[in-house]
């Protein structure tokens, strides 16, 4: 189940992380920012892809190709070196301006 925004906006992103891989989920974070549709779970994978899923509803709000700041930012400073060194690769490819 996904988010309207994400159906409609998210296909080229989504043919590049199935280039990429989705991964396995090795780090799973709630993150509340005060929206009014309330706190949201981000997972981490190990190929540096980050999902991002409403916490009551579970739908699927976006995906996104991780930067290494993001990264060490959910790790907060003790991130892997191979997934930041994967988010780098990445940020160099440009994959995460998609």
């Amino acid at each position: 189940m996904t988010s309207k925004h994400y159906s409609t906006d998210r296909q080229e992103r989504e043919n590049l992380i199935a280039k990429i891989g989705q991964g396995e989920i090795i780090k799973r974070v709630v993150v509340d920012r005060g929206h009014r549709n309330g706190a949201e779970i981000h997972e981490i994978s190990n190929t540096g892809i980050i999902t991002i899923r409403n916490q009551k509803t579970k739908k699927l709000i976006t995906k996104l190709i991780a930067r290494p700041g993001q990264i060490r930012r959910y790790y907060e400073g003790n991130a892997p070196y191979y997934l930041i060194k994967i988010a780098k690769n990445n940020q160099e490819l440009g994959y995460n301006e998609i």
